[in-house]
């Protein structure tokens, strides 16, 4: 049994890989999804512990993490569970980072509020996604801030339970840039901020679209990963161990 975790186009190439290769499989997302894979699918966040002992139980001989780069609480959860078994991190394709005085990367969203206010901007679009209202609270609670997210009721919970202003949702998904340009166009924010997605993010779109737009991007650099994962990004990799 392969305990996958995943939520994202990642998670949905290694199922179709297990699939291929006739092998048992769980896949698992902290959220409930319309999960179409074969193998059986759970959801729920995991603790160390909770891994420990569906490992054990269900006698996992590899876990892989195809979930999202900034799922940071379940990356270091996986590693934490107490399991002497491959531990392998599938993970998307990144660009190399783009080089222009509009494009600010930062670690935190702590280092970009900071930045925000010491240059005196006032409003923000955020693309940044729904569980990072709450981190931007500081800024939006002072300042005109609109946030795109997904339309459905979990998203909309999430929003409302940090008290963030209905009227400035915005539904959608991240679009090609002449649609991005006619977004930042129609709300003009004196900042962007997104995060370092990867190509399935479409993180370069984004950038596109700002520059194009004279727009400030800021973007939230990808937590870095532990050292005790086996990391890939290539399918035949992926193949080759298991």
């Amino acid at each position: 049994m392969i305990l996958v975790f995943g939520g994202t186009t990642e998670g949905k190439k290694v199922a179709k890989i297990l699939e291929e290769q006739n092998l048992d499989y769980t896949y698992t997302t902290k959220t409930k999804i319309n999960f179409e894979g074969k193998g059986n699918y759970i959801h729920g966040a995991m603790e160390p512990e909770d891994i420990e002992t569906f490992c054990k139980q269900h006698k996992v001989t590899h876990i892989i993490n195809a979930a999202h780069p900034f799922a940071e609480n379940l990356h270091a959860n996986i590693i934490k569970a107490n399991i002497s078994i491959p531990k392998i991190r599938f993970e998307r394709a990144f660009l190399e980072r783009t080089k222009h005085p509009l494009v600010s990367y930062v670690n935190s969203f702590q280092e970009a509020i900071a930045d925000f206010e010491k240059k005196g901007y006032k409003s923000l679009l955020a693309l940044s996604g729904v569980q990072t209202i709450q981190k931007l609270k500081p800024f939006w609670k002072q300042h005109k801030s609109w946030f795109r997210i997904l339309d459905r009721e979990e998203s909309r919970a999430v929003a409302f339970k940090a008290d963030f202003p209905e009227n400035s949702l915005l539904y959608g998904l991240p679009q090609e840039v002449e649609e991005e340009i006619k977004l930042f166009k129609q709300y003009s924010p004196d900042i962007i901020i997104t995060k370092e997605s990867g190509v399935n993010g479409k993180l370069q779109q984004k950038i596109e679209a700002a520059i194009a737009t004279n727009i400030p991007i800021f973007i939230i650099a990808k937590p870095p990963l532990s050292k005790k994962y086996i990391c890939l990004n290539n399918e035949d990799e992926l193949k080759k161990h298991l």
